[in-house]
């Protein structure tokens, strides 16, 4: 397997798991880690009956509609600093930034999934010798080559992988989500904490990671059903991890 491909897989997993957070936390205990300037306990009732569900059932509810919305954005920062900001659209792909210390782009259409980004950021993934060859194009992320982008590949791959995780068996009564009524679905395996709309559909609104604080560890969802741009690499763009240097 040639250096890049390596450093290419060892990227992919360490965003992977930082985006499914929920899987890779383990801890006894639940609690919360809302700051309290933006989530604030509410008297209201979930008007959409979110809340009378098993938590469970709520959370297979909540993905169904994300997922039927079409396209959803999340963005965020993990607890570890690794940063995401990606429009999915659902069935179609993706396209993004995500950061693990270097940003790169990120895009997906068809199944495939493509990487790419500037000379620094390059050269630091697949090695110093080859960022004038790489600079700006865009890398394809064969499916064989073990890395964890394939999350990326479909709106509803990255829903299932992040929010269908785990298994919530708690749930908080009504609170005021950055504005917005909410409930949470607590994971006490590892802490986390999904809120999901009380009014109109049940789309989740914000994931938050065990210890999240000062902005850190917490992933919102927005623009539910707004136009994707995807625009896949041209043959002229595109290079194949196979092209790259091995040693």
């Amino acid at each position: 397997m040639p250096k890049a491909v390596r450093r290419l897989a060892a990227v992919g997993v360490a965003v992977g798991l930082a985006a499914t957070a929920t899987a890779c936390s383990i801890g006894p205990e639940h609690r919360s880690v809302a700051p309290l300037a933006q989530i604030s306990v509410s008297n209201a009732a979930a008007q959409n009956g979110i809340a009378e569900l098993e938590p469970a059932t709520a959370l297979k509810k909540t993905i169904a509609a994300m997922e039927a919305t079409g396209s959803y954005r999340v963005s965020g920062t993990t607890t570890s600093g690794k940063a995401i900001d990606i429009t999915f659209d659902v069935g179609v792909g993706s396209v993004g930034t995500i950061n693990t210390g270097n940003p790169m782009q990120i895009l997906a259409a068809d199944g495939s999934v493509f990487v790419s980004g500037d000379a620094d950021s390059m050269s630091a993934l697949v090695g110093a010798d080859a960022d004038e060859t790489i600079a700006g194009k865009w890398i394809h992320i064969t499916p064989d080559s073990e890395s964890g982008f394939d999350i990326f590949a479909d709106g509803a791959t990255f829903a299932q992988a992040v929010l269908g995780a785990g298994a919530p068996s708690e749930m908080t009564g009504v609170a005021e989500v950055d504005g917005r009524l909410a409930v949470g679905l607590l994971f006490p395996e590892t802490g986390a904490t999904l809120w999901v709309a009380a009014i109109g559909e049940p789309l989740p609104l914000r994931f938050e990671e065990k210890g999240a604080s000062a902005g850190k560890g917490i992933l919102t969802f927005t623009d539910f059903g707004e136009p994707v741009e995807i625009q896949p690499p041209t043959d002229d763009e595109l290079l194949d991890v196979e092209d790259l240097p091995a040693e």
